[in-house]
């Protein structure tokens, strides 16, 4: 009688990059990354200034503009994160919280 043979698992592929990237280390793309993301965030906010109302014949364009801008920041943020990026210490809390929305010291003595 034969013995049962177990079927062999193959082995999956290593995911290999296209390209090897001799300059940029991962710290750099990093950074590449929350440097898109800072200027999309930026269009994004000169794009809501200009809000216009539902009302408006540009109404649909300028929404289809707003959610592709949210969308592309949305798919940078994934990337950054799946790099192991992280959001602590990327905004200094402390100097928000000692100027006002001027450049003004805060005053906390009354």
């Amino acid at each position: 009688m034969a013995d049962k043979v177990e079927p062999q698992e193959e082995p999956k592929p290593k995911k290999q990059n296209s390209f090897e990237y001799k300059l940029h280390s991962h710290g750099d793309k990093l950074a590449y990354l929350l440097d898109q993301q800072f200027a999309l965030e930026g269009a994004l906010f000169a794009h809501n200034i200009n809000m216009l109302d539902e009302k408006h014949s540009m109404y649909p364009e300028w929404k289809e503009k707003q959610t592709q801008l949210e969308n592309e920041i949305y798919r940078l943020r994934y990337i950054y994160e799946k790099m192991g990026g992280a959001w602590e210490n990327l905004q200094d809390l402390e100097w928000e919280q000692d100027f006002d929305e001027y450049g003004e010291p805060i005053d906390d003595t009354d």
